[in-house]
């Protein structure tokens, strides 16, 4: 049964389907009219799936569509196309999809669909494997197409015509209804099938043997190839081998040419050779003496600017102490001042009790006298009653207030004096400490001074060795050749003994420095003693650590240099030795080589012109070799002053960091300041405050004096006669207006304002004052009138005694003396209400006074605080100044670290280059007369070359190239030493490679003054 067929692909709608069908159905149908209806036996129709989509349903019942058939035609063609007629894949193509859908194959019987059209059976997997096979070979070998003539072209357009006949055949006749499949019909295709198969398995068996052909005649080509790249290798080889023999031949005759020419060399240049050698190393040895005493002299050096900068630290560390017992006494003093300033306080709160006292007796007078002149309470007298309590207790909270801060100062003094304590007990610690670490230090001195002596003793073993050459045994025969090394000879003694003479001043030289050491250690005795008395300083220790460890690095670096000076002593007694050696050996070969001098003499005069030309290049070497030394001792020099640079550097950071404690401590100081002027603008405040509670108190009391002036007077018009007392007191309601009740403001804040204020009130008493002594005089001037009506109407009581009147004109006795009695009371009355005012006046006074004070107070506070805060911004620009530099410093401090690193570093690489040097040129030393020797066989010339070429040599403190190398061999210059001046440049020139960020301009070399002091200035 036939599998289900899948529906047509997603991407093709039913329009474009519909499109296709009609337009294949057209092409066939002009096909068909064109062609016969005849139809072959042997057609056959395949399916193709086109773009990976899956086969189409058959049309009416089984009938492939058009569209599988125009997709058939167009896969034949391209594929006819690419192989050429040799295979036919779209068969494979169109049948492998089937294969996939169905894998159990229908058999012939069975392949009938359900309409009864045949359908085309499925080919075997056989055939779809070699199509398959078939394809991927033409695939692969698409350039071997060409030579397979097997098939030809016209054979593969007659199985495509029959295809194609076939296919059209079947379509009409399914179109037009008439396929009814036959078993001769399947027969037949089957049988093309087999065909087909038999023609692909003959196409891929052709395309395996022509694959098989083309790898054997690519090997072949191949195996050519290498035979002939062979034998021209071999006739290479041999022409190689011939030339080698050639060369081994010219090898071994040079080799025999150059141990002769060695021979009589050494023979003859021994003598100079030694003599050279000793000279050199002399002169090593001077040079390297000459830079040990630079050593310890520079060591001398930092020893004294290290005492000097002790004294210096001593110095200021006694400005410290002075600064600081300065402070202690101003302490002392601020204490004195707050306790005096309490004790007036405390004055002042008994004045204020007193006060108080006699304002409550005051009180009870005025309440007595209300009490008597009238039956009913005032209301002011109870106000002023709560005023004084309210007063009273604004004055109790106050003398607690300064209570409190008298038991707040009496805490911060006792910790303040524990503080100095410990303080003083830490200081004493330290200086145990310091002094632990000199005892530490004069030990190492010691041992510094024992290996001065032996390096001393050092010296002068080597300048005794010097000044005792050895012996020389002088030659068997005289000749030009050794007078010319006598004079040789001669002249090296004679440099020897400058050189001894100049070890002699040298020696002179340390004892003058030994001398020196011995005051310097003098002077550190005293230093120590002196150091004893600095018990209570804190900075010592941290500089005499930082001075024992520049100490200890001296102290290494010189054990270190006599190491170095042993090491070379020793070697120079075993080049003496081998000298020694060397010259015994040379004057037995100069004994048994007399008979060749009479050869060599005559070629003396051509072997000359050559040595004066190797003279002359020997000279340029040796100017250059003295030029690479003076570079070296300027790096010796460089290196020598940055490290001196850097301990300045170290100790200006110092410096440096001193004062910015001592800045530290200058701002403590000013923020304590400003702490105390705080303190006293508060202190102020307050006695303002006091001050004008005690204004607000004569007010009141103002106030209260002239209520009592006005109820006496109201008791004196009752009193008074009726007709006159009419009048008076029209008078006085004419005269007393009544008068605003004085207080003080609360909105009054400035100091200005307070004084107008006072001054008014001031006017306003002052003015009261005249009114009351205008209101006194009036009251005497009744007084008077009341007396003098008295005394008339006691003259008139006495003169009609015996008839007395009735009438209203009249006074009694009684009233009179009541009259009397109340106007002694008013006197007495009077006079107390004046002194009152007196004395109110004089305190109003005392008040405007205290405020002027206050205010030129204030002022000074003002002043004061402006100049703190114009300080403090100057300290703080100051500090943040010094914090940069300090930073900048720090930074150029680990730039140089840098610096001398790589410095380091570049020495080391330059000392390996010329041992290196050294090692090619004692190398080069055996086939040195190599390049001078004349092309000729014989001998003797090489000596007299070798000869000169070896003194010049040892001239070159182990540092020119070997002399056989040719003119243009001489490098100009070592890149190392370059690098090293290169960045010595860097170091003295820090303008150029900036490394303090915004300032470039610090200079790093500091040059000291007469003093050997050094001063540090920001550019």
């Amino acid at each position: 049964m036939w599998p289900p067929h899948p529906p047509p692909p997603p991407g093709m709608s039913e329009e474009t389907r519909q499109r296709k069908l009609a337009a294949a159905k057209k092409k066939l149908r002009e096909y068909q009219q064109k062609n016969s209806p005849g139809v072959p036996a042997g057609a056959k129709k395949k399916r193709k799936i086109k773009n990976g989509s899956s086969p189409e349903t058959t049309t009416s019942g089984g009938c492939p569509s058009p569209e599988d058939i125009q997709d058939i035609l167009e896969v034949l063609v391209s594929d006819l196309n690419r192989s050429n007629g040799v295979a036919i894949p779209p068969l494979d193509k169109w049948k492998a999809p089937r294969d996939r859908a169905a894998p159990v194959t229908p058999s012939a019987d069975d392949a009938v669909p359900p309409s009864g059209v045949p359908f085309p059976s499925a080919s075997p997997p056989r055939v779809t494997s070699m199509a398959s096979a078939q394809n991927h070979d033409a695939n692969n070998s698409s350039g071997l197409i060409d030579e397979s003539t097997s098939f030809s072209s016209t054979e593969s357009l007659r199985q495509l015509s029959q295809q194609l006949n076939g296919l059209v055949s079947e379509s009409s006749s399914y179109i037009n209804g008439e396929g009814l499949a036959s078993p001769a019909n399947i027969k037949n295709l089957e049988s093309r099938y087999q065909e087909l198969s038999v023609a692909l398995d003959s196409s891929n068996l052709t395309n395996k043997q022509l694959s098989s052909k083309i790898e054997e005649l690519e090997k072949k080509e191949f195996e050519q190839k290498l035979a002939k790249e062979q034998g021209a290798l071999r006739e290479q080889l041999q022409v190689h081998i011939q030339t080698i023999g050639i060369l081994v031949s010219e090898k071994t005759e040079l080799q025999t040419a150059l141990a002769h020419t060695q021979q009589a060399a050494r023979q003859k240049a021994g003598e100079s050779e030694d003599l050279a050698n000793r000279l050199q190393s002399s002169r090593q040895r001077v040079g390297e003496l000459e830079r040990t005493l630079s050593a310890v002299s520079t060591q001398q050096k930092q020893a004294d600017r290290h005492n000097k900068e002790l004294t210096r630290e001593r110095d200021a560390l006694k400005l410290e102490l002075y600064k600081n017992n300065k402070n202690n006494e101003d302490l002392k003093q601020q204490n004195s001042e707050l306790e005096e300033k309490l004790r007036l306080l405390a004055i002042e709160k008994s004045a204020m009790q007193l006060g108080v006292e006699e304002l409550q007796k005051k009180l009870e007078m005025s309440e007595l006298l209300l009490q008597q002149f009238s039956s009913q309470p005032a209301p002011d007298s109870s106000q002023q009653l709560q005023q004084a309590l309210e007063e009273r207790a604004q004055l109790e909270t106050h003398v607690e207030r300064l209570k409190d801060l008298v038991k707040q100062l009496q805490a911060e003094r006792d910790q303040y004096v524990m503080n100095l304590k410990e303080e003083n007990a830490i200081w004493q610690q330290k200086m145990q400490q310091v002094l632990e670490q000199m005892t530490k230090l004069k030990e190492e001195k010691e041992r510094s001074m024992c290996q001065a002596q032996e390096l001393e003793s050092s010296l002068a073993e080597l300048r005794n060795q010097i000044a005792a050459p050895p012996p020389q045994e002088p030659p068997a025969g005289p000749s030009e050749t050794e007078q010319w090394l006598q004079a040789e000879t001669e002249r090296l003694q004679k440099e020897l003994e400058s050189l001894a003479g100049q070890l002699q001043a040298q020696v002179k030289d340390n004892e003058s420095l030994s001398h020196l050491n011995q005051e310097q250690e003098q002077r550190l005795l005293e230093l120590e003693r002196e150091a004893e008395c600095w018990g209570e300083q804190a900075e010592e220790r941290k500089q005499i650590l930082e001075s024992m460890q520049s100490d200890r690095t001296t102290i290494s670096r010189a054990l270190s240099q006599n190491r170095e000076l042993k090491e070379q002593l020793a070697e120079l007694q075993n080049g003496f030795v081998r000298l020694s050696n060397e010259n015994m050996e040379i004057t037995s070969v100069l004994q048994s080589e007399q008979h060749v001098k009479k050869e060599l003499a005559k070629k003396l005069g051509q072997l000359q012109e050559k040595l004066g030309e190797l003279k002359e290049t020997v000279k340029v070497k040796g100017q250059e070799v003295q030029d690479m030394q003076q570079q070296r001792d300027e790096c010796l020099n460089h290196l020598q002053q940055y490290v001196a640079a850097y301990q300045q550097h170290v100790a200006a950071y110092q410096q440096l960091a001193s004062q910015k404690e001592a800045l530290h401590k200058q701002v403590l100081l000013q923020t304590q300041l400003m702490d105390r002027l705080q303190h006293e603008e508060v202190q102020g405040k307050a006695a303002m405050e006091v001050a004008r509670q005690e204004l607000q108190e004569t007010q009141e009391r103002l106030e209260a004096a002239n209520q009592q002036n006005q109820q006496l007077q109201a008791q004196l018009t009752l009193i008074a006669v009726p007709g006159e007392g009419d009048g008076l007191d029209s008078e006085e309601q004419h005269e007393e207006a009544p008068r605003p009740k004085l207080s003080v403001p609360e909105e009054l804040e400035g100091r200005e304002a307070l004084v107008e204020f006072f001054h008014s009130a001031l006017a306003s008493a002052e003015d009261e004052q005249a009114r009351l002594r205008g209101q006194l005089k009036e009251q005497k001037l009744r007084c008077q009138r009341l007396s003098y009506l008295a005394a008339t109407a006691q003259d008139g009581v006495e003169k009609e005694a015996p008839a007395p009147r009735t009438g209203g004109d009249s006074v009694p006795t009684e009233v009179h003396q009541a009259l009397q009695v109340a106007m002694d009371k008013l006197q007495g009355r009077f006079t107390e209400l004046m002194q009152e005012k007196v004395d109110l006046k004089e305190r109003v006074e005392e008040l405007e006074h205290r405020c002027i004070q206050l205010s030129g107070e204030t002022d000074t506070i003002g002043e004061y605080i402006a100049l703190y805060q114009s300080q403090r911004a100057v300290l703080k620009a100051r500090h943040q100044e010094k914090e940069e530099y300090i930073s900048r410093l720090a930074q150029d401090k680990e730039e140089m670290k840098v610096k001398l690193l790589e410095l380091q570093e570049l020495v080391l690489r330059l000392v390996g280059e010329r041992n290196e040097w050294y090692g090619k040129f004692l190398a080069a030393q055996n086939p040195a007369g190599e390049p001078t020797t004349a092309p000729c066989t014989c001998q003797e010339p090489g000596t007299a070359d070798n000869e000169s070429g070896l003194q010049e040599v040892s001239l070159a403190d182990n540092v020119e190239p070997p002399q056989g190398a040719l003119p243009g061999q001489t490098t100009p210059e070592n890149p190392t030493t370059q690098q090293i001046m290169q960045l010595l440049r860097k170091i003295q020139n820090p303008q150029e490679h900036p490394g303090l960020g915004s300032n470039p301009c610090i200079p790093f070399f500091y040059r000291a003054d007469d003093n050997d002091e050094v001063k540090i200035m920001v550019i």
